[in-house]
């Protein structure tokens, strides 16, 4: 783990040093361990035949990380279970050098590397995220702001005190995230990967169709294949990561100071666990309202006005429990989202309310 966070002007040492940490990531982790292969064989998968083929060519294969844990998943049936809601979101990401030098909200799909959008599996079809079609709904959120789908830079967070839980009312702090034409997404490596997978977007834009045609293969999405989306990813953000060290023009400018005193602004990007957004309206040099929709938001997000339930809920019916006292497969899938829930997660019997267990998610 290397601790981060802060932003600074880099030095050559500073990127001296994130080649050295990117270099020993590489050999001592990523290819031994995890793909027990150099990563230029493993990039070579492009469809699910080609995975399979690829864990039985080599014992190094099968008994890697990755190898192993494939193995093992489809040995508990992990393949069998955690659905979710069929429809995913990303709002594109890794800004392109040159193509995002003045950007705007029109212009911003167009110029980034891991481009954006939704796949409708139930239609099979790709097309691009725009941020004018979210809404969010606080029907069954403890929140005093109606039941209307309203746009995020619209809303005026008003939480009500002193709640309970009440599964026919309010339940959550998390609104209900929702596409005005699609409904409830799910977002996360699963939906990146789906997405890449798409023939939309520039055609200079990142296209990886392994995850899509495994998705198809075995009929959907689960808990495992979430997974392996998941762990696929790190070897396309590796070479991401290779791509922005190589980019580094140390005397540029690194600070712009904001001309404008008042207007509106969004932003996005895609964090490790899905969609990252925000909205700000900024007056009199100062912030008016500011609204932020999380991964965790469009993942974990209770019910719709509609009843519509959101991805994790949605994930978790159908789950078989082969023992009520100990029901790890209620944790194997909200593992599965990789929510950042900084709690725990009380499993209850729906009948009698008796806690059955409970699990650390984060």
């Amino acid at each position: 783990m290397v601790p981060g966070g802060v932003m600074c002007a880099p030095t050559l040492t500073d990127i001296t040093r994130a080649w050295a940490i990117l270099e020993y990531f590489r050999r001592n982790w990523l290819e031994p361990v995890w793909l027990g292969c150099s990563l230029e064989r493993y990039e070579e998968i492009q469809t699910y035949d080609d995975f399979r083929n690829w864990l039985d060519e080599d014992k190094k294969h099968r008994e890697s990380d990755l190898g192993f844990y494939w193995r093992m998943g489809l040995d508990i049936g992990l393949d069998r279970y955690g659905a979710g809601v069929g429809k995913y979101v990303t709002w594109g990401y890794l800004p392109h050098e040159d193509k995002y030098q003045k950007p705007t909200i029109a212009g911003r799909n167009a110029a980034v590397i891991m481009k954006s959008g939704v796949y409708d599996s139930f239609a099979d079809t790709h097309t691009l995220m725009e941020q004018g079609f979210v809404r969010e709904n606080t029907t069954h959120a403890w929140y005093d702001e109606g039941n209307e789908d309203i746009h995020p830079s619209d809303r005026t967070t008003k939480p009500t005190p002193n709640n309970t839980k009440d599964f026919n009312g309010a339940y959550s702090w998390s609104s209900a995230v929702l596409h005005q034409d699609f409904g409830r997404l799910e977002a996360g490596p699963l939906a990146r990967q789906l997405v890449a997978g798409g023939n939309h977007g520039e055609s200079w834009q990142h296209h990886d169709g392994f995850i899509l045609d495994a998705f198809k293969r075995l009929g959907g999405a689960s808990a495992h294949l979430r997974q392996l989306a998941r762990v696929h990813e790190i070897v396309k953000l590796y070479r991401q990561a290779e791509h922005c060290l190589h980019e580094f023009i140390l005397n540029d400018p690194w600070y712009i100071k904001p001309k404008e005193q008042d207007g509106k602004g969004w932003g996005a990007t895609e964090a490790a666990r899905g969609s990252l957004s925000h909205w700000v309206e900024v007056e009199g040099g100062k912030i008016k309202n500011y609204q932020v929709i999380a991964p965790g938001t469009w993942n974990i997000g209770p019910r719709d006005s509609q009843g519509v339930r959101g991805p994790l809920e949605q994930a978790l019916i159908g789950t078989p429990i082969y023992d009520t006292s100990d029901p790890v497969e209620v944790g194997h899938v909200a593992r599965s989202f990789d929510s950042c829930l900084v709690c725990t997660v009380h499993a209850h019997d729906a009948k009698t309310g008796e806690e059955l267990a409970r699990f650390r998610t984060a």
